[in-house]
């Protein structure tokens, strides 16, 4: 019995993802009585759907085998740059749009590194942050933009009904980005190039084609993100997306989606993106100090991708048994 659930849990794309959901949630609930308040509830939904807007593309990035690490500070970008726009009477819908853009470029920027230089996602990609930092702080001034206007905080903070709109926005998201991902010839392109079966198969022309629009779609999430964020707290700086640096990362480990490329999907984001905001919520909530909580991100990090190397060699051998 207990072997077949190993083997059902190693087989299985979201077992082990959901499986450590579970224990996080009984946890959560016995570690402190306010976990299963309303309102806290509503907090954590809001918080992972912020988390997992500004995760999901990069799930098709990781699919790819890549990695995108310039996600928090391009969010910052483009929520600098429309709270900018905002304070110059310039309409949400425009402002929006313009955001989008800002994402798509670099992104094109981040694809074009990797899938043309050939530069190593990493190495490419830390570099973008770090450019796309230097122009935040340069569109800023060192300054911090507050009290944006009435209609366009709701983005952020409204409601539809009883559920908050970023909550919306993700779950949206997730049904695209699955269609794209499951559906399309894009999507079974992006897993091939992560699973190595993309070069016997395909062209190097459209090998290149693929990467910039994986890297494309993680800009244009990045930039959502961004505004979402923006909208959330009311206020813009060049800093504001550095508490979302590792956590971008570890949810889409955490929900299953291998750093090597090939395996994973956007449905194991929202878990992994729910299962981080989780734990965060409760350290937060028994006064855990921020170094430490940052400190649990990496170690977290480290142990979901130990267990995607441990359980890719186990399936491995169960194949050729």
């Amino acid at each position: 019995m207990m072997k077949k659930i190993g083997t059902y849990l190693l087989q299985s794309k979201y077992a082990i993802s959901v499986s450590v959901l579970v224990f996080v949630v009984i946890g959560s609930s016995l570690i402190t009585s306010s976990f299963l308040t309303a309102d806290n509830l509503i907090t954590v939904l809001r918080q992972t759907s912020v988390l997992f807007i500004l995760s999901s593309g990069l799930t098709a990035v990781v699919l790819t085998g890549g990695i995108d690490l310039s996600i928090n500070n391009s969010a910052a970008l483009v929520g600098c740059i429309v709270a900018q726009l905002l304070l110059l009477g310039v309409s949400i819908p425009v402002v929006i749009l313009a955001g989008i853009l800002v994402g798509v470029v670099i992104g094109i920027f981040n694809g074009l590194l990797v899938g043309i230089l050939k530069l190593p996602p990493f190495v490419a990609t830390y570099g973008t942050n770090m450019v796309v930092l230097g122009i935040s702080t340069i569109v800023m001034q060192g300054k911090v933009i507050y009290d944006l206007p009435r209609n366009f905080t709701p983005i952020g903070v409204g409601y539809v009904g009883i559920l908050p709109i970023p909550v919306i926005i993700a779950i949206v998201l997730t049904g695209v980005l699955y269609f794209v991902l499951q559906k399309t010839t894009l999507g079974r392109n992006i897993y091939m190039l992560g699973s190595n079966a993309y070069a016997a198969k395909y062209s190097a022309a459209k090998s290149v084609r693929d990467t910039i629009t994986a890297y494309v779609i993680c800009g244009i999430t990045a930039a959502i993100g961004g505004i979402v964020l923006t909208a959330r707290l009311n206020a813009a700086d060049a800093n504001m997306g550095n508490s979302y640096g590792l956590q971008i990362v570890a949810a889409v480990v955490m929900g299953g989606t291998s750093l090597l490329g090939g395996e994973g999907g956007i449905f194991g984001t929202v878990i992994g993106a729910l299962v981080l905001t989780i734990i965060l919520n409760v350290i937060n909530v028994i006064g855990v100090s921020s170094y430490l909580q940052s400190m649990a991100v990496g170690i977290v990090i480290i142990l979901m991708v130990w267990l995607d190397v441990f359980t890719r060699s186990k399936r491995e051998k169960l194949s050729r048994a």
